[in-house]
């Protein structure tokens, strides 16, 4: 029993954290939990039916053992295998809920105080994993592609072009937001003033035209109410997409569709903060949709679903009331009462937790705010309702992303070996990946404010039209010095990528280096010479930083995220291979272990051996070698900082069939790429231009991806 508590809590705090981190021990802990509790719940209740010892509270332990398996809201699948398997979780379920009540018939009533509370809490449990079953069939790929995108899909195939229109304010904009089950016919019925309009559906443009005091455009929070709506509409063009429909919208309006971002999302005072916001709120809604209970929360039945987790909370603290008066009541010690008592305490808080999570999540407060734009009387500021609902929506709830990027240095890491990993893929009998030699990753580092500017002013330079990153050698007058290390053809572009990535690490260490020596020298400086240093320091420490961040997590991708980068996973890991037994034999690398003496080697030209050499280090230290001739620092870290940006963007668009790894990877903690994706997906940017390629004209820029 004790075990059951700590894997409920494991599933019930851990659970909520699981998207929000890239952690191993995280994941695992989460995994062993979700799969072993199946486990322990049979062979405990085996024990209870076949035990000579009887004890009193056998019943109350059956039915905690029963929460365990479905009870849990934040946690309904691990992977999306689970998902299309919900009925074997349907028939596991109810076998073992026969079982339980088979338990509280034969030993509920010794207790008589114990019976009213345990039938209340098995019939709550039972609609819990109602719910949960629901929940997964909605999120099954054949229940997801006939109910619930395919009448989206058809609907915003109707999207009239001719219809007025303004990102700024969303005028215009029909994207759904709720009530896509009442889309009669699949979403085919004759167009009048565009799509037939049922007034069960709720769109974008209904939300941002809603002007009550809750959700007032003069509100900063109002603003961010109605961008949590605009994330949820979102989330339904991703999910088409993951189910392998075209996007309407993009293919009818192209142009709409470019402006959205363009003179929307990435547009005005906050557009760094803003955009990046959206649509991590936007993948916490996709995620919950596969792996959560909470988008039942979405359904006509979301009050009945919300009274679940307050009436498990009261029924719990009844018993746990009714345990304590017996506890204070019994002379002698009986350590099974008071095993019974704290287990009872630990879960009525994990019960207590959840409905906190249910009241604070997104979904529930896009619900609240769907019912305030169409009820026009709970827009009346002094009713209870609108009292109510205002302090609902000041719930916080985890964000649904860590906003840290993985980092990797081909460099540094090309001979370690992760021996802890190696020993647990003997110790668990190869249920663990063995880790591969030269690939330790890096401390993870926060995804700065400057990275997101970088990006947002690469896109919005770019017009939509993707280059992999030579536009920006031309912006800044390098482009014939520097061109020939950009990839000519999709297969040499991983091979491009690592080549930058070597040039910005020895750079990088070249600059700290600098920047140690002339620490010391500017306490000799007078306070004017000092001053006038400190004004230009900034500006080449953001860019460094920048094109450093990126550029690890290039190599990042490379090492460990294959499956999100263009190409097949197995050439760029084959690439890597490769790097990394090419630098472990390097010449200049077998010279020492530090990195700053590494870098030395690599940019002194006495020791170049041949310019021609197409190993990813040689031509790394050409690179760097010749970045260093640019004699403006600040130029040059601008040179690097663009060039990653623009590398950035260029790799996130992907092929349909590649979409799924996105949504894997949301469950594995998530990944800043996948941010990228979507918001060049929300731009109509679904497909990068093959390498070799005339860019499009200007004038077409708006149908590069279609």
């Amino acid at each position: 029993m004790s075990l059951g508590v700590l894997a409920q809590f494991l599933l019930h705090v851990l659970g909520s954290l699981r998207r929000r981190s890239s952690s191993k021990i995280l994941h695992a802990f989460v995994l062993g939990a979700y799969t072993l509790s199946y486990l322990l719940v049979s062979y405990s209740l085996g024990l209870m039916q076949d035990s000579d010892d009887y004890f009193d509270e056998f019943a109350v332990w059956a039915v905690c053992l029963l929460m365990l398996l479905g009870g849990t809201d934040n946690l309904m699948a691990c992977k999306l295998d689970d998902v299309d398997n919900w009925k074997s979780f349907h028939m596991k379920h109810l076998f073992k809920g026969v079982v339980v009540v088979v338990i509280v018939v034969l030993h509920g009533g010794d207790v008589p105080q114990f019976q009213k509370p345990l039938w209340g809490i098995l019939c709550v449990n039972i609609l819990q994993s109602f719910i949960r079953i629901k929940s997964m069939r909605m999120a099954s790929k054949s229940n997801l592609l006939s109910k619930n995108v395919k009448p989206i899909s058809d609907y915003m195939k109707g999207e009239d072009k001719r219809q007025p229109f303004s990102a700024a304010t969303m005028k215009g904009y029909k994207y759904i937001v709720a009530g896509e089950p009442s889309l009669r016919n699949h979403g085919k019925e004759p167009a009048v003033d565009g799509p037939r309009r049922d007034k069960n559906i709720t769109t974008v443009e209904q939300i941002y035209e809603c002007e009550g005091s809750l959700l007032s455009s003069r509100s900063r929070r109002g603003m961010r109410l109605k961008d949590i709506c605009l994330s949820m509409a979102l989330s339904k063009m991703l999910n088409r997409r993951f189910a392998g429909f075209e996007l309407g919208e993009v293919k009818a309006s192209p142009m709409k569709t470019s402006d959205f971002v363009f003179q929307g999302l990435i547009a005005g005072d906050n557009k760094y903060e803003r955009a990046f916001r959206v649509i991590e709120v936007e993948l916490g809604f996709v995620y919950d949709l596969y792996y959560t209970r909470y988008p039942f929360l979405y359904q006509k039945f979301r009050y009945f679903a919300l009274c679940l987790p307050v009436a498990m909370v009261t029924f719990c603290s009844w018993l746990t009331n009714e345990l304590f008066k017996i506890y204070k009541i019994t002379e002698a010690r009986d350590i099974p009462l008071t095993a019974t008592l704290c287990l009872m305490f630990v879960v009525t808080f994990l019960e207590a937790f959840q409905l906190y999570l249910h009241m604070a999540s997104d979904w529930f407060k896009v619900a609240l705010i769907r019912g305030y734009v169409t009820g026009h009387y709970l827009q009346r500021s002094g009713c209870f309702c609108h009292m109510f609902i205002g302090l609902v929506l000041r719930l916080k709830a985890p964000r649904p992303w860590v906003n840290k990027l993985g980092q990797y240095s081909l460099l540094d890491k090309y001979n370690g070996t992760r021996y802890g990993s190696n020993c647990c893929h003997f110790i668990t009998l190869f249920l663990v990946d063995r880790a591969k030699k030269g690939r330790e990753r890096g401390n993870l580092v926060k995804l700065s404010i400057q990275v997101k500017q970088a990006i947002i002013d690469s896109l919005i330079r770019s017009k939509g039209q993707l280059t992999n990153g030579a536009r920006s050698l031309e912006d800044n007058g390098v482009h014939g010095l520097l061109s020939w290390a950009c990839a000519v053809s999709d297969e040499m572009l991983i091979h491009s990528i690592l080549v930058w990535h070597v040039a910005t690490t020895i750079c990088k260490h070249r600059l700290d280096a600098e920047l140690a020596n002339g620490g010391k020298q500017i306490a000799a400086l007078s306070v004017e010479d000092s001053s006038a240093i400190d004004i230009a320091g900034p500006c080449v420490q953001d860019s460094s930083a920048v094109a450093s961040n990126l550029s690890q997590y290039c190599a990042y991708l490379i090492a460990f995220a294959p499956d999100l980068l263009p190409g097949h996973s197995f050439d760029s890991e084959s690439i890597l291979d490769q790097s990394i037994k090419d630098a472990r034999r390097f010449p200049l690398l077998q010279v020492t272990k530090k990195m700053e003496q590494k870098c030395k080697e690599l940019l002194d030209p006495s020791k170049i051996i041949d310019d021609n050499d197409a190993r990813v280090v040689a031509q790394g230290a050409r690179l760097a070698r010749q970045l260093m001739k640019i004699e403006d620092m600040a130029k040059r870290w601008k040179v690097l900082s663009d060039f990653w940006a623009e590398m950035m963007l260029y790799v996130a668009p992907c092929d349909d069939g590649q979409v799924r790894a996105h949504l894997e990877a949301l469950a594995r903690g998530g990944e800043f790429i996948t941010h990228l994706w979507a918001l060049l997906t929300h731009a109509g940017v679904l497909k990068r231009p093959r390498l070799g390629q005339r860019p499009p004209d200007q004038s077409k820029a708006h149908c590069i991806c279609l």
